[in-house]
């Protein structure tokens, strides 16, 4: 397989990925499902998606799910608890912390 092909390979395994995280965001997030839906071994998977994306999964998941919340902090009335919690994080703090580092 060339390099070419081999790269839209996983490019195709990568993008199956980001739409399961995107439809799961709610969810606790296992890096041996997503690399069920990669196909790959979860070794394999985890190391392709960094040198593809430039980040981790983990990263990935609190980028998306931040990105998430501050949609729901401009286009909602709901409040900041709520938000925390559907972000998966425990407190406020822990959330505003988050939210302001990134």
């Amino acid at each position: 397989m060339s390099r070419l092909k081999e790269r839209i390979d996983y490019q195709q395994r990568l993008s199956r990925v980001i739409a399961f995280i995107h439809d799961h965001l709610d969810d606790e997030i296992d890096l041996n499902r997503l690399a069920e839906v990669a196909c790959l071994s979860p070794y394999h998977w985890h190391r392709i998606y960094h040198a593809i994306n430039g980040e981790t999964i983990a990263a990935t998941v609190r980028r998306l799910r931040l990105h998430r919340a501050a949609g729901f902090l401009a286009n909602t009335a709901m409040p900041i608890e709520a938000i925390a919690e559907k972000s998966g994080y425990g407190s406020v703090a822990t959330f505003t912390r988050a939210f302001a580092a990134d």
